[in-house]
Order: structure tokens, then C-alpha cells, then sequence
């Protein structure tokens, strides 16, 4: 199991102004404050996510060089986890930049002093570290019953207009290949090692997906993760990357994993592939590990499901979606296309109007597979694709997951979604936020604390070699 944390941007700014505002000023002095934060648990990774700060109250610390705080301030913030089902968090500054190391003064203060009270929350104690600039560290306390035990995170996420991460010094170098020398000219070893670190998901393998996932696999991701149920159908060939009459039959995620094992260019990539729909219980748990999600499929219940996600647990989701309209006379109208990325300060998909509650309860009862529904509803009809419309909005995408991950402080504000009109060759930006009684914002950073109402249990049948069989034959009768 590994451990990580991760705030949004406007926590993180908050915490900075308070813990770094002596040492900004040309002070040597260290300081303080406490957190509440809620467990984010996938398939193999724990995250912390920092949801409230609890900044201190008059005379609840010392200032004297190094900083201490009373034992009140302490107790109010147990009470408070406690009454909010939270963990408890320490947060203090240090007058150094990078990746924080611990002294022994630190570690007494959290093992000895906070981990024991905390310890009534029913959560490990979740221990933060800013740096001068702006770089945070973390490590969980936990009792393991004969004492409290310190487990380092891997990283911190910091997720808003960017994604900022401050990753732990074993994992901070990824091995140069010589395969990416260009890639590396272009934006540096340090961005480079920050996209090597990520563990990123695509969840819907079409054509958009496909080209994704090569995208990715070039540009040095390691670690990938390919969600999606469907088999390759002759109707795909035309538009689904690498695929051809052989691939008739085969899923999807084992032909981009087949093919992403070849092209990546780290010198050590993982793929994962999942023969599995998002709201499978072990791919849902699956999503949770990852730091990036991209959503490439027109269902409103993995969209639903995803867009909580990017709130709920604070993991940016990155969704695209392409609308072909075709007259009457069967000539080409227009097409149009859109990607958001959604997630802590952005406006998520249902508040975007990319799905309504309504489309998702219809495609639980299997209203959205009825012939009649689907000829009369032009919300669901329209979906049809090509690929060069794909390949562009598959690298809008990848563009939107770097713009991030490259953002300097000094940006302008990014918008936080790009509408494409193909017949007026106009890219629109768009800054929106959501609706004030938007309920999926009210769930931020909830994590384990919410849970998500349409999971299903894992359809394992999948994994039967009957249905192969089945195909390969199919295939050697029509020749193919």
C-alpha cells in the first residue's frame, strides 16, 4: 500500500500564507497550524486529503524561533475530527526549500505530543512539511499496537489551476532514456520527472481513448491505467488507433496495452488494463490510485461517476466530448467538440450541462438502450466520429494535463474549458465555475466519507476464453 496527500490549491495557498508569512519577511522563525483532512482509500494507495485548516487562536502558540502550541489548541482540534468524522493534521514550516527531512524536535512533537491524542479520531495522524518554496512533505503516524510508526508519503498533490507536486527524493528521479531526449529539450528534467511520477487513467479505450493512452506512452507516462468493457467491432477500424481485422474480437484495453508496451519511451512503463466499466467496484478502486483521469466515453453514469470523483477524492479528471451534426441529406453539418478539466476550482461536468441526474437514473433502468428513447432523444444521437476529429480533441486533452502540470505561478488565469467549432476553425475559451447549490461541490475532499450510489459488482465473465474462442472463429470463416 502506498501513501500520498493532497490539498486543493486554495487550502494550500491559505496554509503557505500562515506557516511561511515570518520566513517571507526575512525572519528566521518557524511556525505552525493544524488540519483536518479525510482518507482516500483505492485499490492500493491511501491519500490524505486536507479539507479544513484550523488556524490558531490567540495565545494557542509560541513563537521562538522553533514554535509550539498549548494543549487546548490541540484538544480543540481533536474534538473538532472527531465530530466531522476527520483525521487530524499537522502542518509547520521550515526556513529550507525541497523535500523536508525531520529533526529530532520534530519527531518528538508529532509521535510523543499529537499522534497519541489524534489517535481518537480514529485516523493515523497525518504530518505536513512546507519548505521556503512552496514544496510540501507528509508521513502518516500510525499505531501499530506497541507503538506509533512513521510511513513517508511518496508525494503531494496540490490540485487548482495547476497540478503541483512535491514528490519524496527516492521517487524524484526517473531514469533518462534516450528516446526522450527531444521531450526533455522541450520542457526540462524537472516537469519530466513530475509526469513520470503520475499514475494516470483513461477510462473509455474508443478513439479518442487510443490516442490518448499513445500519447501518453511517447511523452514518458510510466504508469497507465485502461478502463473499458468493449471488444474491437469491425465499425471501429476506421477511426481506433493500431487496430485491424485481426483485432476483431479482442478488448480494446489489451490491444492499446499491446501497443503502448512498444511505443512508451520511459525506460520502465507499467500499463494496467482493466477488461472492466468504471463503475465496477475493483476499476472504481482502481481510478482511485491514479493522480490523473481522462474521461473519453459519452455515458452519463461514468461521467457522473467520474466528475464526483474529481471532487470527492480531488483527483483532476480531464473530459472530452465530439458532437457530429449530418443533414438530412447525408452531407456533413458541423462538428463541434469540447474538453474541461474538472476538478477543485473548475466547473464540473453536470453544472456544464454534459449530463443531467436524469440521463444517469435512465441509464440505470435501460431506458438510454431502447431503440425508441434513443431515436427521439438528440442528446444520446449525434455521436458519430472520424478520426482526425479524434486525434485533435485526443490532444487537446494531453495538452490540458500538461498545461497544468507546466503551469508556472505567473500564468494568467486558465480557462477551464476549451469549446472547438469545426466549420468556423475557432478554439473558445471559457472560465465558468459552478452553480452556487451545486451538491457535487459540497462533497469536496469528502473521500471515504461519501460513497458513490450506481457501483456494481465486478462482471468476471469476461475473463472466459469461450467468448475468444467464439471470435477467432468467427474470424477464420469470413477470412479475416
Amino acid at each position: 500500500m502506498r501513501f500520498e496527500a493532497t490539498l486543493t490549491e486554495t487550502i494550500a495557498e491559505e496554509a503557505k500564507n500562515h506557516l511561511l508569512a515570518q520566513i517571507l519577511r526575512g525572519e528566521q522563525q518557524e511556525d505552525l497550524c493544524f488540519a483536518l483532512w479525510h482518507p482516500s482509500t483505492g485499490e492500493t494507495r491511501t491519500t490524505g486529503i486536507v479539507t479544513e485548516l484550523v488556524l490558531p487562536l490567540e495565545g494557542e502558540r509560541n513563537l521562538h524561533g522553533n514554535v509550539s502550541f498549548e494543549s487546548d489548541y490541540l484538544a480543540r482540534v481533536v474534538q473538532m475530527a472527531c465530530q466531522t468524522k476527520s483525521g487530524v493534521a499537522f502542518m509547520h514550516s521550515h526556513p529550507s526549500a525541497g523535500w523536508q527531512a525531520m529533526s529530532d524536535v520534530d519527531i518528538v512533537a508529532e509521535r510523543d505530543r499529537i499522534a497519541p491524542p489524534a489517535r481518537a479520531s480514529g485516523l493515523p495522524l497525518l504530518g505536513l512539511t512546507v519548505g521556503t518554496d512552496g514544496v510540501w512533505s507528509a508521513r502518516y503516524w500510525s499505531w501499530n499496537g506497541r507503538k506509533f510508526a512513521r510511513t513517508a508519503c511518496d508525494k503531494v498533490r496540490v490540485v487548482g489551476s495547476g497540478i503541483h507536486l512535491s514528490i519524496h527524493p527516492e521517487h524524484a528521479s526517473a531514469t533518462r532514456s534516450t528516446r526522450q531526449r527531444r521531450t526533455l529539450d522541450t520542457w526540462g528534467p524537472e516537469c519530466q520527472a513530475a509526469l513520470a511520477s503520475l499514475r494516470i487513467g483513461i477510462v473509455g479505450l474508443g478513439s479518442v481513448g487510443a490516442i490518448i493512452a499513445e500519447t501518453l506512452g511517447r511523452i514518458g507516462a510510466t504508469d497507465i491505467l485502461l478502463v473499458d468493457a468493449d471488444r474491437v467491432e469491425e465499425i471501429n477500424l476506421d477511426r481506433l488507433l493500431h487496430t485491424t481485422t485481426r483485432d476483431i474480437g479482442s478488448f480494446k484495453v489489451d490491444v492499446a496495452a499491446k501497443h503502448l508496451r512498444r511505443s512508451a519511451s520511459a525506460a520502465s512503463f507499467h500499463v494496467d488494463s482493466r477488461r472492466a466499466w468504471i463503475q465496477e467496484r475493483d476499476a472504481y478502486a482502481a481510478a482511485l490510485d491514479c493522480d490523473v483521469l481522462f474521461c473519453a466515453v459519452d455515458r452519463p453514469l461514468p461521467k457522473d461517476l467520474l466528475n464526483n470523483i474529481a471532487y470527492v477524492h480531488n483527483i483532476p479528471v480531464i473530459f472530452g466530448g465530439i458532437r457530429v451534426a449530418t443533414k438530412s441529406s447525408g452531407r456533413f453539418g458541423d462538428a463541434t467538440w469540447s474538453i474541461l478539466r474538472v476538478g477543485p476550482d473548475s466547473r464540473c461536468l453536470r453544472c456544464d450541462g454534459q449530463y443531467t441526474s436524469s440521463d444517469v437514473v435512465m441509464e440505470r433502468d435501460g431506458s438510454l438502450d431502447n431503440p425508441s428513447y434513443i431515436n427521439h432523444n438528440m442528446a444520446i444521437s449525434g455521436n458519430q466520429n472520424v478520426f482526425p476529429f479524434a486525434s485533435n480533441l485526443a490532444s487537446l486533452m494531453v495538452l490540458e494535463m500538461l498545461r497544468a502540470i507546466l503551469r508556472e505561478p505567473w500564468w494568467q488565469s486558465a480557462p477551464t474549458k476549451l469549446h472547438y467549432t469545426f466549420m468556423a476553425n475557432k478554439l473558445t475559451p471559457h472560465i465558468n465555475t459552478c452553480a452556487p447549490q451545486c451538491s457535487i461541490i459540497q462533497r469536496m475532499g469528502k473521500g471515504d466519507n461519501w460513497s458513490y450510489s450506481f457501483l456494481e459488482d465486478p462482471v468476471h465473465r469476461r475473463d472466459s476464453s469461450f467468448i475468444d474462442t467464439v471470435y477467432s472463429r468467427i474470424r477464420k470463416l469470413i477470412g479475416k
